[in-house]
């Protein structure tokens, strides 16, 4: 039987992980709005998702270190719930400001591969320096 005591401060963990991913995600593309129009700004947000997707993976190992079993599928996991995320928030801002979305569905479809590929890395890149820590 699962323990929800023993799984809450994982969960927790997780969600502080892709939230901080979202976060910086939508953070950074409001300050880049201050200074060039939003139109200018889409051909930037594929890095801007792959850095933070990145961060995401890098940071969910390096919270939960060993407590995680399955390392790699919850980092994929993680990336997909940060790009759901944070286009959901893109669009309803962009819709909102814009009355229009400024993404098509290839666009989403983008951001997903990049978020799945970019989380992956930061996860691997997380589990080879704690590796190398240890010796």
């Amino acid at each position: 039987m699962i323990n929800i005591k023993e799984k809450a401060p994982l969960l927790g963990k997780t969600a502080y992980c892709i939230l901080t991913g979202i976060i910086g995600t939508v953070v950074l593309i409001i300050f880049l709005s201050v200074f060039i129009e939003l139109y200018r700004i889409v051909p930037f947000v594929p890095w801007i998702i792959a850095f933070n997707t990145a961060m995401t993976g890098y940071s969910l190992i390096e919270k939960t270190r060993d407590t995680l079993k399955y390392k790699q599928i919850s980092s994929i996991s993680a990336g997909i719930l940060n790009v759901l995320i944070t286009c959901f928030l893109l669009s309803v801002f962009s819709f909102y400001l814009f009355d229009e979305n400024l993404f098509s569905i290839w666009d989403f479809a983008l951001f997903l591969g990049i978020g799945i590929v970019c989380s992956e890395l930061g996860a691997l890149l997380a589990i080879k320096y704690f590796k190398l820590k240890k010796r």
